[in-house]
């Protein structure tokens, strides 16, 4: 019966948003009805809600065979259980607020459509090294500005192209004392990145710090669930040149209306 309580309360869950009750009700019965030969004849259910997590309780006469000395040859039982799926962001206000460090850095949001494999960028952070003071500061520029919306989509990534003379690519630099002046150079060793990071990779995870808490390496849940849907967040994503401080810093603030089923969590 706690098996089958497990099982509806995840079915039930995985599209439950807050306000679809009737829709996660009717999956958590449909998988009840499925496993109704497993349990009591007389076994009755209950399924509610407490904001946005889904619950399921099942009642039923269990036969017993040790109680049966004592004249008792059934019993009652009961089992509940309960699920909750991250919500979504749909609308995401993605707002680039700091970028540092000696290295020339992308860093484009990329999302998956619906049905198609590919990649498709949505915005895009460009910084330049001017000075090695500071260890490192120089410009940054935003393209676009505005909010993202993102749309319907399957996955959520972003991505940050490296050059370590501090200069784009075709270019490279020029350092006078701390100064760094980017000149034109088709060579090919200015032509390429040096390396490429993505946050969708669990060997570099504990490079990205969400509210000022670094990630452990390995985490294969995706970007969205760090983006929060109550209150805004402040991420930062250091480059790999030196862990003492970050090198590309932005906040982010969601609007969440969907639940995303493919991370629906037993929560009792």
């Amino acid at each position: 019966m706690q098996q089958i309580a497990d099982g509806a309360a995840l079915a039930g869950g995985k599209i439950f948003d807050g306000t679809n009750l009737a829709d996660a009700t009717a999956a958590a019965k449909a998988f009840i009805a499925g496993s109704s030969s497993k349990m009591p004849k007389d076994a009755a259910f209950d399924i509610t809600a407490n904001g946005r997590i889904l619950q399921v309780s099942i009642t039923g006469t269990a036969a017993t065979s040790l109680m049966n000395v004592g004249g008792f040859n059934s019993t009652k039982v009961g089992v509940t259980s309960a699920a909750i799926s991250p919500l979504k962001p749909e609308k995401v206000t993605f707002t680039p607020t700091k970028s540092q460090g000696y290295w020339y850095k992308q860093v484009s949001v990329r999302v998956v459509r619906e049905g198609s494999p590919a990649e498709s960028v949505l915005a895009t952070v460009e910084y330049t090294a001017t000075t090695h003071a500071n260890s490192g500061m120089g410009t940054m520029v935003v393209k676009p500005s505005s909010q993202i919306d993102l749309g319907k989509y399957t996955k959520l990534v972003l991505q940050m192209d490296i050059k370590k003379d501090g200069c784009p690519l075709k270019q490279r630099a020029v350092v006078n004392g701390n100064d760094v002046k980017c000149v034109a150079d088709s060579a090919q060793t200015y032509n390429k990145y040096d390396a490429t990071m993505r946050t969708d990779n669990p060997q570099t995870t504990n490079y990205l710090f969400v509210d000022g808490k670094q990630l452990q390496q390995g985490v294969t849940q995706p970007l969205e669930a760090y983006f929060g849907c109550s209150k805004p967040q402040s991420h930062a994503w250091e480059d790999g040149g030196g862990w003492d401080r970050q090198d590309f810093f932005y906040t982010v603030s969601s609007d969440c209306t969907a639940a995303d089923g493919e991370y629906v969590r037993l929560t009792q």
